[in-house]
């Protein structure tokens, strides 16, 4: 399948890339988005039912090992595509997230 990052995930990337090089450094910034890219596109493009689901709608929650991320996802297999719907640090709340947004 192939992976599609929404506009909101593009966003929470940049963003969370340069608070990890802010408060981190470039080194170990680079290490977990490195991680993240391959969860992205090798792992979850092979197992695309590897994460939680969340409801009927087709919306599953996983969480990155190794890194502080927890993303949520839609899987359309009629289009073959997994659309990432939202990136969050594990410490943010993610209670307030709506996958129909």
């Amino acid at each position: 399948m192939k992976v599609a990052l929404s506009a909101r995930v593009e966003a929470d990337i940049d963003h969370q890339l340069q608070y990890g090089i802010d408060h981190f450094g470039t080194a170990v910034a680079e290490r977990t988005f490195a991680r993240l890219d391959s969860f992205l596109f090798k792992f979850l493009a092979d197992y695309p039912f590897a994460g939680r689901r969340i409801d009927e709608g087709g919306v599953y929650e996983a969480w990155i090992a190794r890194t502080p991320f927890v993303i949520f996802y839609r899987v359309e297999p009629a289009i073959d595509t997994i659309t990432v719907l939202a990136l969050f640090h594990h410490a943010q709340d993610r209670a307030a997230f709506d996958p129909s947004d």
